[in-house]
C-alpha cells in the first residue's frame, strides 16, 4: 500500500506572516461590520429625513419660482395692454429672457386670435404665421377662458414646436389671454436652481401624473408610469408623505411634497440600502480601511515574523548540532533563550532531552565496552561494514579496533566467501543465532554462537551481532556424552537387577494380597458362624417350647385314649380339647418366633453374600440387622438403642453392603470399648441432612479410641487385638464399603473415657457399580 503524501509544509515565519495578517483583517473587518451594523439604521434615517426636507423645501421653492413666472407674465399683459403690434412683440420678446425662461408668448384676443408673439432666438422668423392665427380651440385657451386667474398646464402642446411643453395662461379683466410656454428644458433648470445640491433626484407631477421635469439621469428616463400611480392620488392635498418603492430592481424611498399653488406634486426619490449614496460611501471607506491594513500587514508582519522566529532558529540550529554530536559533555554550553517564554521553555525541555541524550549515549558506550561479551554493530545497507565494535570482541579476535571498521568480516579475513554468501541469505530474517567457526587476526579459529538482532531507524539499517565462544562447552558436551555411554550401560545393569527385584515384589504382593483375601473371607465367616451361633442359641428356646407344647399335647391325647375305652365323658373331652387348644397356642407362638429369626437371618446372610441394589427403608435394615445380632448379646450386659424411623429414609443402593457396615460398627463398639466394663450402650440415630444425604450414626459410651490410633482407624490390620482373635480388617471393610460401593463417607470422633461416634453420609441412589466391591471378595 503506497504511503500518503506528505502535506505541504510552510516557514514558520511565512505562518506568523499569514497569521498576523489575517488577525488584522479580521479586526478590520469584525470593527466594519460592527459599524455598518451600528451605521446603517442611523444612515437610514437620517438620509430619510433628508431627502423629506429637501423635497419640502424645493415644493416651497418651485411655488416661488413659478409665481415670479406667473408675475412676470401678468405684468406682460398690463405692458402689452393697448400696444401696437410692433412694440407689443418687441416686450414679448424682452420679457422672455427674465426670469424663468419663456419659449413664446402669445398674446390672444377674447375670441382665441394671436394678436402678439415674443419668440426666443430662431423661432422669431415665424411670427408672421403666428400673428392673426386662431387658437380659439386651444386646450388651455378653453380651460382659461372658463375661469378668471391663472392656469397651469403640463398636457400642454406648443403652438410653436406641436412638442410637450408646459403652459401658462393668464386673462385679464377685457378677457384677453397671455399664453407663455415653456420648455420641459427650461423647467429643469428652474427645478435644478430651487434643488440646489442634492443627490436625490426630482421629478415634477402634475395632477393628471404626468412628469413635467425630471432632474435625474438617464437612468431615470424609465421611471415608473406616474398616471395612477397611488401615492399621487392618496397624497392630501398640501401636505407631504414618504413611500417605497421598486425602480430597476432596486428599493427605491420617494418624499412627495403637494404645491397647492400648483396643483403639482414633488417627487424626490433615491435609493435605499446598499445603493444609498451614503452607504456607499462608507462602504468605500471601510474598504480603503482594509486595503491599508491589507497593506500596513505585508510590510510589518513579515519583519515582526522574523523577530519572533530568530530565537526558534538559533533553538533549532542548536538541536541540529545535538542530533550531529557536535556537543561535547553534558551541559557544556547553555541553550539558547530569548524574550519569549514558550520558547525558552522549549529551549529548556530541549536541552534536558538533548542531555538525557547523551547521558544515555555514554551509558550506551560504557555498557557496551564494558560488556564481557564480544559485541559488534554493522550497517545492512552498506554491505555490513563494521560501525563499532566492544573492547571485548577487540580481545577475543586480537584486532584493533581502528583496523577493522568500514571493513566488512571477509575484508579482515575473519569469514570466508562461501560463509558471507551463506550469512547473508539467513540475514532476511529480523534474528538469528547460528554457530560458526570464526577466524582471529593471528590466524587461529575459534568456534562460537553467533546472534544477531535487526534493528531499523529512520535513516539506518543496523545489524547488532554478539558471539560468545562455545569451544570449551563443546569439549565438556562431548565429554558428557562419553560420560553418559557409560551411565547408559550402567543404568542398563542396574535396570536388569530391578526388574529381577519388582518380580519378587509383585510376586510377595500377590501372596499378601490373597492374604488379605482370605483374611477378609475368614472374617466374614467369622462373623457368619457368630451370627448363627446366636441364631440357633435364640432359637432353642421357641423351638424348645414349642416341643414341650406338641408333648404335652401328646399325653393328652395317649390319656384320653385310655379314658376313651373305659368310656367317654364329656369332662375328658372338654378337658382334651383345653389341652389341645393350649398345646396349639404356645406351639404356634413359638414357632412363629422361630419363624421370624429364621426370616431375618435369612435376609441378612442373603444380603451380606450379595451385592444385590434395591430400593429400601433405611429403618428396615436397622432393625433386621439389630434383630439378628441381639442373641449374640442376649447374655451380656449390652444394650442397643435405635431412634431411626421406619419410613421417610429410603435409599436406593445396597442394604447388604449398609447392613454389614452397621453390623462391624456394632461389633466394634461391643468388643473394643465395652471390654472390661459390666455395662455399655450402643446408641443408632439416623435423620435427612439439609443437602437431602442420609445421615446414619451408631454411637458408644465405651472406652474410645486413643488419640494416635484414631488417624490409622480405617487402615487394614489396624488392631488392638493382634493375636486374641482380631484381624485389625472390620472397619477398613466397613470404609470402603461405603466410600465405594455407597458412595458416601465414614468419619469418627472420640474422646478417651466418653466412647467413639462413627458417622455416615449416604446419597439417596448409591452410584452404579460396574463390578463387585472389593468389599465383598
Amino acid at each position: 500500500m503506497a504511503a500518503a503524501p506528505l502535506p505541504r509544509t510552510w516557514r514558520m515565519r511565512t505562518h506568523l506572516s499569514a497569521l498576523l495578517v489575517v488577525t488584522m483583517l479580521l479586526t478590520v473587518t469584525v470593527v466594519g461590520t460592527a459599524i455598518l451594523l451600528t451605521r446603517l439604521p442611523a444612515i437610514e434615517q437620517g438620509s430619510q429625513a433628508q431627502l423629506q426636507a429637501g423635497v419640502e423645501r424645493l415644493a416651497g421653492r418651485l411655488e416661488l419660482l413659478l409665481g415670479t413666472a406667473q408675475s412676470r407674465l401678468e405684468l406682460l399683459g398690463t405692458l402689452v395692454d393697448g400696444a401696437e403690434p410692433g412694440p407689443a412683440n418687441a416686450l414679448l420678446d424682452e420679457g422672455l429672457r427674465a426670469g424663468l425662461r419663456f419659449d413664446a408668448v402669445y398674446q390672444l384676443s377674447p375670441d382665441g386670435v394671436v394678436q402678439a408673439a415674443g419668440l426666443s432666438g430662431d423661432w422669431q422668423s415665424r411670427r408672421g404665421d403666428l400673428v392673426g392665427r386662431d387658437l380659439s380651440t386651444n386646450s388651455l385657451f378653453q380651460e382659461v377662458s372658463q375661469r378668471s386667474g391663472t392656469v397651469w398646464s403640463g398636457r400642454y402642446r406648443s403652438v410653436l414646436t406641436g412638442l410637450r411643453a408646459v403652459g401658462l395662461a393668464v386673462r385679464d379683466e377685457q378677457g384677453r389671454v397671455l399664453i407663455a410656454e415653456v420648455s420641459p428644458q427650461a423647467l429643469v433648470r428652474a427645478v435644478q436652481v430651487a434643488a440646489g445640491r442634492t443627490a436625490a433626484s426630482v421629478w415634477i407631477v402634475d395632477r393628471h401624473g404626468d412628469v413635467l421635469a425630471d432632474t435625474g439621469d438617464g437612468l431615470d428616463r424609465e421611471r415608473p408610469d406616474m398616471r395612477g400611480w397611488p401615492p399621487t392620488q392618496a397624497q392630501p392635498t398640501g401636505g407631504t408623505a414618504t413611500v417605497a418603492f421598486e425602480h430597476r430592481g432596486r428599493t427605491h424611498r420617494a418624499a412627495i411634497a403637494h404645491s397647492s399653488a400648483l396643483d403639482w406634486y414633488v417627487v424626490g426619490h433615491a435609493p435605499q440600502d446598499w445603493a444609498n449614496p451614503r452607504v456607499q460611501r462608507l462602504l468605500s471607506y471601510l474598504g480603503l480601511s482594509f486595503a491599508g491594513c491589507l497593506l500596513v500587514g505585508l510590510l510589518v508582519a513579515p519583519f515582526w515574523a522574523e523577530r519572533l522566529t530568530r530565537p526558534l532558529q538559533r533553538i533549532l540550529d542548536r538541536t541540529a548540532r545535538a542530533t550531529r554530536g557536535e556537543i561535547g559533555e553534558i551541559g557544556e554550553a547553555t541553550w539558547p533563550r530569548g524574550q519569549v517564554a514558550e520558547f525558552n521553555q522549549l529551549s529548556g525541555h530541549l536541552e534536558v532531552m538533548a542531555n538525557a541524550l547523551m547521558e544515555r549515549e555514554h551509558k550506551f558506550f560504557a555498557i557496551f565496552n564494558a560488556a564481557p561479551v564480544p559485541m559488534s554493530v554493522t550497517d545492512a545497507r552498506r554491505g555490513y561494514i563494521l560501525l563499532d565494535v566492544n573492547e571485548a570482541w577487540c580481545r577475543e579476535f586480537r584486532l584493533r579496533r581502528e583496523q577493522v571498521l568500514g571493513r566488512t568480516g571477509m575484508d579482515i579475513g575473519m569469514v570466508s566467501t562461501a560463509q558471507s554468501e551463506a550469512l547473508e541469505t539467513r540475514l532476511q530474517q529480523p534474528r538469528l543465532q547460528n554457530e560458526a567457526v570464526l577466524k582471529r587476526g593471528d590466524g587461529s579459529t575459534i568456534q562460537v554462537q553467533v546472534f544477531a538482532q535487526r534493528v531499523v531507524l529512520a535513516t539506518q539499517d543496523l545489524m547488532l551481532w554478539a558471539v560468545v565462544d562455545v569451544g570449551p562447552m563443546r569439549q565438556v558436551e562431548q565429554q558428557l556424552r562419553e560420560l553418559n555411554q557409560q551411565l547408559g550401560a550402567r543404568v542398563a545393569q542396574r535396570t536388569e537387577a530391578l526388574a529381577a527385584s519388582n518380580t519378587e515384589l509383585a510376586a510377595t504382593v500377590a501372596q499378601l494380597r490373597a492374604a488379605q483375601e482370605e483374611l477378609v473371607r475368614t472374617e466374614k465367616m467369622a462373623a457368619l458362624g457368630g451370627l448363627v451361633a446366636g441364631v440357633a442359641h435364640e432359637l432353642n428356646t421357641p423351638l424348645g417350647n414349642a416341643v414341650m407344647a406338641v408333648s404335652a399335647m401328646a399325653d393328652a391325647v395317649r390319656r384320653f385314649q385310655a379314658d376313651m375305652a373305659a368310656g367317654i365323658r364329656r369332662s375328658a373331652l372338654q378337658q382334651l380339647l383345653d389341652r389341645v387348644e393350649q398345646g396349639t397356642d404356645i406351639a404356634q407362638r413359638n414357632l412363629h418366633r422361630a419363624a421370624d429369626l429364621v426370616h431375618s437371618f435369612k435376609q441378612v446372610a442373603v444380603d451380606r453374600t450379595s451385592a444385590q441394589r434395591r430400593s429400601f427403608e433405611v429403618g428396615e435394615v436397622v432393625h433386621e440387622m439389630v434383630v439378628s445380632l441381639k442373641p449374640s448379646f442376649s447374655r451380656k450386659p449390652w444394650r442397643i438403642e435405635v431412634d431411626v424411623p421406619a419410613e421417610g429414609l429410603r435409599l436406593d443402593s445396597y442394604p447388604g453392603a449398609l447392613g454389614q457396615v452397621l453390623g462391624n460398627l456394632i461389633q466394634n463398639a461391643v468388643v473394643h470399648g465395652f471390654e472390661g466394663r459390666d455395662a455399655g450402650t450402643v446408641r443408632i440415630t439416623a435423620w435427612r441432612g439439609e443437602d437431602q444425604s442420609i445421615r446414619l450414626r451408631v454411637a458408644d459410651d465405651g472406652r474410645g479410641i486413643a488419640p494416635e490410633h484414631i488417624a490409622r482407624v480405617f487402615d487394614p490390620f489396624m488392631t488392638t487385638r493382634m493375636g486374641r482373635g482380631g484381624t485389625g480388617l472390620g472397619l477398613h471393610i466397613s470404609h470402603n464399603a461405603v466410600t465405594t460401593l455407597l458412595g458416601g463417607t465414614l468419619t469418627v470422633q472420640s474422646v478417651p473415657g466418653e466412647g467413639a461416634c462413627f458417622e455416615l453420609r449416604l446419597p439417596a441412589q448409591a452410584p452404579r457399580a460396574q463390578e463387585q466391591a472389593p468389599w465383598a471378595a
